[in-house]
């Protein structure tokens, strides 16, 4: 009786006007998955806007270019690997923010339109994983940020213990201790709701950028100029090219932002202002590339000031002498990290648990989830070098790139933007994206066609040791670019070939009708309910 009891205490129950069968349970939907009503859209133009201000700054950033600095490349082609990663990345992040704002609808849903409703489970997986992983590394930093506030109040801090773990734990002492409190630090906000978040953004728009300013000008000034800096040539010292290197920052400054263009529909679907709602994605480039441009400055400045490179501007800013510029520094960035982690992290995981057990999973339950995950993984091993977090960057690519290529592929070029049939989104068995038996093998097979010539790549960045091609590594170097590409002209070709229909007539415009489940006649169904298969 006491399993029985606990069982149905967590099932989700649908609410009136859901898209759930009224009263039971669902294995499609629950509140949080059905689109958002309009009452519940408060965020401003403003606000998606500030999201990247907000987002740009945090130490993940910061840490693209430098890493790039540390491997040998000169900072100057650096920089501008990054704007153009940024700047390729800028389109399907637009894409995302449109499709989201335009329906209401998160990235579980939407991908359903493309992979059929139970094929879509393969698409939340893969990007699960990768938010989880993120949530861990971005803790992880965060914790380098507790450690300069602790070692600024108790400098005997910095040596406190440092022996208790084995090096090849890759962690100490001091940094497991301050990662722990960054953890539980940030734990209360999974709790807020997606709406509240917009207000911590704003206080982070209006604090962060006047903080990087100042380091800004802390760098210039302490390395006494540009001239130092920009100077230092490129070194590239694991036998390969500055071209090798220089493509490979390109996704390195694509990967650091290719979650956001899947991860976008998450946010805008709150935003009161379809039209701007999109339009604020062009802030990306402009934002990040500022950010990434900071994290080289302060990269390569440390070499000149300590005749050392830093590739972790926190490693940076424990050299310090100034023991309250250290503590600030460590909170601005702490506070910075806890909600980039949030809104970037655990809400998208929690909207890909959901999508996968709707039954259970609500959006705060899931994000405390991804929290306990991004714990587990010991994220710390990945930041142990700047060439495995560059592997790691450049890794999860190989399958962020053709997801989103697909995504795109399947709403500009097979629907041509005409919209998608909300309510079927919802509809099993007899809905217009049933496909066959829940799944779009031509979705499947095109996902594959454009992650599988970037495994060679991707297992030897693993495993340097592995006998690769040259030239499969070659192609690896642009591996997001190359992926996306390839998904994207596969799955149009195989429309083309073995076409389906994709239900223009029976639409939403999302122009002048509010998609909500409180507003089922705003809503057209699909009257046929079944999607023809060649």
């Amino acid at each position: 009786m006491g399993k029985i009891n606990f069982r149905e205490r967590i099932i989700l129950h649908p609410e009136p006007g859901s898209f759930t069968a009224e009263g039971e349970s669902s294995r499609w939907s629950n509140k949080d998955l059905d689109p958002v009503a309009q009452e519940n859209k408060k965020w401003e133009w403003y606000h998606v806007g500030g999201f990247w201000i907000a987002e740009g700054f945090n130490v993940a950033q910061l840490e693209t270019p430098s890493s790039a600095v540390a491997l040998g490349l000169n900072p100057g082609l650096a920089i501008v690997a990054c704007l153009i990663g940024n700047l390729l990345v800028t389109i399907p992040t637009c894409s995302s923010g449109y499709i989201g704002s335009k329906y209401g609808l998160n990235f579980p849903v939407i991908s359903r339109a493309s992979f059929g409703l139970q094929g879509a489970y393969v698409a939340m997986v893969i990007r699960g994983v990768v938010c989880v992983i993120w949530m861990g590394v971005q803790s992880s930093v965060g914790g380098n940020a507790v450690r300069c506030m602790i070692e600024a109040i108790w400098p005997s801090f910095k040596h406190w213990h440092m022996d208790a773990l084995p090096a090849s734990a890759s962690i100490t002492a001091p940094d497991l201790l301050s990662f722990a409190i960054f953890w539980l630090a940030q734990f209360p906000f999974l709790f807020l709701s997606i709406n509240a978040l917009r207000w911590m953004f704003v206080v982070k728009i209006i604090i962060m950028p006047f903080f990087g300013v100042a380091l800004f000008t802390w760098a210039l000034t302490a390395a006494h100029g540009w001239g130092p800096l920009f100077s230092i040539p490129s070194n590239i010292t694991n036998g390969w090219t500055v071209g090798y290197a220089f493509c490979t920052t390109i996704t390195a400054s694509i990967s650091g932002n290719a979650t956001f263009a899947i991860n976008m529909n998450d946010i805008t679907r709150f935003a009161h202002d379809r039209q701007r709602a999109w339009q604020m994605q062009l802030l990306l480039p402009v934002c990040i590339t500022l950010t990434e441009l900071l994290g080289t400055v302060m990269a390569a400045s440390s070499q000149v000031i300590y005749g050392e490179l830093q590739w972790n501007p926190l490693q940076v800013i424990l050299l310090w002498d100034n023991r309250a510029a250290k503590f600030f520094a460590g909170f601005l960035f702490a506070f910075a990290n806890i909600m980039t982690n949030v809104a970037g992290n655990s809400v998208p995981f929690a909207n890909d648990l959901m999508g996968l057990f709707p039954k259970f999973i609500n959006l705060r339950r899931g994000q405390i989830i991804c929290a306990i995950l991004g714990f587990a993984i010991c994220p710390w091993l990945i930041q142990a070098r700047a060439a495995r977090f560059l592997a790691f960057l450049n890794g999860y690519t190989v399958f962020l790139g053709p997801l989103i290529g697909l995504l795109m592929s399947d709403y500009w070029l097979v629907r041509r933007g005409k919209g998608l049939n909300v309510r079927s989104l919802y509809k099993p068995g007899s809905s217009l994206y049933w496909y066959t038996g829940g799944v779009n093998p031509r979705a499947i097979a095109a996902l594959l066609t454009g992650i599988a010539p970037l495994l060679p790549g991707l297992a030897h960045s693993i495993n340097g040791n592995l006998s690769v091609t040259k030239g499969a590594l070659e192609f690896y170097t642009l591996s997001w670019l190359d992926g996306f590409v390839l998904t994207m002209v596969t799955y149009y070709l195989l429309y083309l070939v073995f076409p389906f229909d994709v239900g223009t007539d029976e639409v939403i415009d999302g122009e002048d009708a509010d998609v909500e489940g409180s507003a089922p006649e705003s809503v057209v169904e699909n009257a046929e309910g079944k999607s023809k298969e060649s």
